[in-house]
């Protein structure tokens, strides 16, 4: 019994040991899975957040309405509104713009109400890095809550009334009723009413467009040199005694004028005088290249295709910028009822409403029409300017500390090269003969254009009779008198 203790001893420590072991093996296990399940959980969660976190990111801006995005930074550089040594009298400028739906290339908001820039607003930028202090502006468009436009231009201006750091940075037409409400800057575009119109071709030719391709002034000179050369060959001829030049004085006077042509044309004169030949060859010669230059001239009148504006002689049919103050320039100017005026938003209604006869003339200002040329021009013409105004500004509340400095600033930003880069960028510079395709009336000649040839032509003229008078007197001291005795 004593020799077996030492054995089941020695089997239970070993089992002891395998047991704790095993425990041991157990916990480890147990708790490396404890731990995966929570790591695996912990990441799905992690995953989720992050998720969640990137897809709310891009509609932040959209909250804000476009006032936390730096438009500035887009049209100029990120580094646009560098730090300035001046104390700016508003930090952040609240900056309200409007909502169009047409002529986006002034100002252009896009269906997320998020601002995206524009020629206005491109010009609204440049002149506040040129301020001597640091302005953060704050784009806000004017808009309600269903995202549309949330009144008028007026409405609009009467929003900042009050305000102090507020402005409206757009189209917007310097008018004296709106001075009510706001201070406006320097017109940074200008733009005079014109009226827009169908385009009808007209071939301009009357009785008188025979005599078009020459002044009156030239003709005059024309029959004078003629007569001049009758004069100096019915001279010759008389020197030498041609008996047409012995008729009677009204005889004498038509052979001045008909002797040239009738001796080159019908073979009808005989000349006596060798003279009076190189007189009619230079006459003929000049002829001839008048002849020639008359022809290509006329061609040119005949040929001519111009285009008209069609003005109406009613202006009950009229189209209008929607929301714009033109409803009450035509009322006002023509005497119209008002009733079938048209309010139209984009370049498309415009083409529209003129083409299907809805109306039959646009009244508009000068940088739209201009726009809608650019992109139909070869039907359509202006016509004006129907009233001058003072052109487009920014606007800002009465007393705004900004005024007067910004004004400055607008200034430098329109006598830069920077207006017309902007120009091309956004609204595609051209000149106004490229929107209109229409042919320019050919000059008439005047007698400065012949000028050379005519005085050449009385120059010679005047030689070959002092030439013929020596040679007459030269051949009459030969002659010997024959005597009787």
């Amino acid at each position: 019994m004593e020799n077996k203790h030492p054995i089941v001893s020695f089997v239970f420590f070993i089992w002891m040991l395998y047991a704790v072991d095993f425990a041991k093996s157990a916990e480890k296990s147990l708790t490396m899975e404890t731990y995966s399940k929570y790591h695996f959980r912990k990441t799905r969660i992690s995953t989720k957040i992050k998720g969640a976190s990137n897809h709310r990111r891009p509609s932040i801006p959209e909250n804000f309405q476009g006032g936390q995005v730096d438009v500035c930074a887009d049209i100029i550089s990120p580094k646009w509104n560098m730090k300035k040594e001046g104390n700016s009298p508003c930090p952040e400028l609240v900056v309200w713009v409007p909502k169009k739906t047409g002529f986006t290339e002034f100002v252009k908001v896009n269906q997320q109400s998020k601002i995206e820039g524009g020629f206005s607003i491109a010009v609204f930028c440049y002149a506040l890095q040129r301020l001597p202090f640091k302005v953060q502006p704050i784009f806000k468009p004017f808009i309600n809550e269903k995202g549309e436009s949330n009144g008028t231009y007026d409405q609009l201006l009467q929003h900042i009334e009050g305000k102090t750091c507020e402005a409206v940075a757009g189209d917007v037409t310097i008018r004296a009723s709106r001075t009510q409400y706001v201070d406006f800057t320097i017109p940074y575009m200008s733009s005079d009413v014109y009226m827009l119109v169908h385009a009808v071709h007209e071939w301009n030719q009357t009785l008188w467009t025979l005599l078009r391709p020459f002044t009156w002034r030239l003709w005059i000179t024309i029959v004078g040199a003629c007569i001049y050369t009758g004069v100096a060959v019915a001279f010759l001829e008389y020197r030498v005694g041609n008996p047409k030049f012995t008729a009677p004085i009204l005889k004498r006077i038509i052979m001045v004028i008909w002797f040239p042509i009738s001796t080159f044309f019908f073979h009808e004169g005989k000349i006596l005088n060798k003279n009076s030949k190189v007189v009619l060859i230079m006459w003929l010669s000049m002829i001839f290249i008048v002849v020639q230059i008359f022809t290509a001239t006329l061609s040119s009148w005949l040929t001519l295709d111009q285009l008209r504006p069609k003005v109406p002689s009613s202006f009950e049919n009229a189209g209008y910028p929607d929301g714009s103050f033109l409803k009450d320039f035509i009322i006002k100017k023509y005497n119209c009822s008002g009733k079938n005026l048209l309010p139209l938003r984009t370049v498309e209604e415009y083409k529209t409403a003129l083409s299907n006869g809805s109306i039959n003339v646009v009244i508009h200002e000068l940088p739209y029409i201009e726009l809608f040329l650019a992109k139909y021009g070869s039907d359509f013409m202006k016509f004006g300017p129907l009233n001058q105004e003072f052109g487009n500004a920014f606007a800002f509340p009465h007393g705004s500390p900004l005024l007067n400095t910004f004004s400055r600033a607008l200034i430098n930003v329109t006598e830069s090269d920077i207006m017309m880069e902007l120009r091309k960028r956004y609204l595609g510079y051209h000149t106004p003969d490229e929107s209109q395709h229409n042919q320019a009336l050919p000059q008439s000649l005047d007698v400065h254009s012949f000028i050379g040839l005519f005085v050449f032509m009385g120059t010679l003229t005047v030689a070959v009779v002092i030439s013929s008078e020596i040679s007459i007197r030269q051949k009459n001291k030969k002659i010997v008198p024959v005597s009787n005795g």
